[in-house]
């Protein structure tokens, strides 16, 4: 593990606790599932921090764990729902453990009682904490992928503007699709569409901006318009966009005549009916 990455893994854990020591605080005061008649609420935010703190560690390395393993979106969260499911049984010995020291009147609950409590709180904070640890990284991966991007002589986009097919913007940066490349650049997508010094295309989407030499089909799924690419990419276009993309001619085939030489040079579409 390099130093950046430790520090960012200290880092990480320091401010999990942190929002989770919020959260706990937030609970004890509010006490839930009538806790709020147990005692004073110091006791409720002393006992919800001792819970909170053990469950952080707990439950935030089971996230870690599998998203490490790069599954498929819907096995992530099966995995992550089922090991915070089975993990929160032997945990909540721990918690009823603590609040029965602290309040014994609370030996009248049922194991039963304590795991589904357990669960109704612990479910949207494993949810909530997998989104935002998936988040984290990624935007640390882009800032990473931006960072070592090497040194090129085509200044912002890292390829001549006659190269790129199309632009993509992902959070605060630009990925630039060339033929079987792409790279992300610090920028907006105004940025990156002025350093394309006029090159043909179209912004088509607030997100997206596409050459017209890339375009092989249109695409109607419903109502949307979906432009398909010759590197396998899909952008769509906003409902906005339809009538300039109709236009500029890369929607074919829709003049009365039907004749195939009214097509606009370097366009291949279907016939679309939107």
């Amino acid at each position: 593990m390099s130093e950046t990455d430790r520090r960012d893994f200290w880092r990480d854990w320091a401010i999990d606790l942190a929002v989770g020591s919020v959260c706990a605080i937030f609970l004890g005061l509010i006490g839930p599932f009538g806790s709020y008649m147990n005692g004073p609420a110091w006791q409720r935010v002393a006992f919800q921090l001792a819970c909170f703190w053990p469950g952080i560690l707990l439950f935030g390395s089971l996230i870690r764990a599998v998203l490490r393993l790069r599954l498929s979106p819907a096995m992530t969260w099966i995995s992550i729902l089922l090991g915070a499911a089975i993990l929160n049984a032997p945990f909540q010995i721990w918690v009823a453990w603590i609040a029965v020291s602290i309040w014994p009147f609370l030996k009248r609950l049922t194991p039963l009682d304590w795991y589904l409590q357990g669960q109704i709180t612990a479910a949207p904070v494993v949810l909530g904490f997998t989104l935002w640890i998936q988040a984290r990284s990624h935007k640390r991966q882009q800032a990473r992928e931006a960072g070592e991007a090497p040194p090129t002589a085509f200044g912002l986009l890292g390829a001549p503007p006659s190269a790129v097919l199309c632009l993509q913007m992902e959070d605060h940066y630009v990925r630039v699709h060339s033929a079987g490349n792409s790279r992300l650049v610090l920028a907006t997508l105004n940025q990156a569409m002025a350093a394309l010094e006029n090159a043909d295309g179209l912004q088509v989407h607030r997100s997206w901006w596409v050459a017209r030499k890339a375009v092989v089909r249109a695409v109607t799924e419903g109502r949307n318009l979906r432009l398909q690419l010759v590197n396998g990419i899909t952008a769509p276009v906003a409902r906005s966009a339809v009538a300039m993309v109709r236009e500029a001619g890369w929607l074919t085939n829709e003049n009365p005549s039907g004749d195939p030489s009214a097509r606009s040079p370097g366009t291949r579409t279907e016939t679309l009916s939107i």
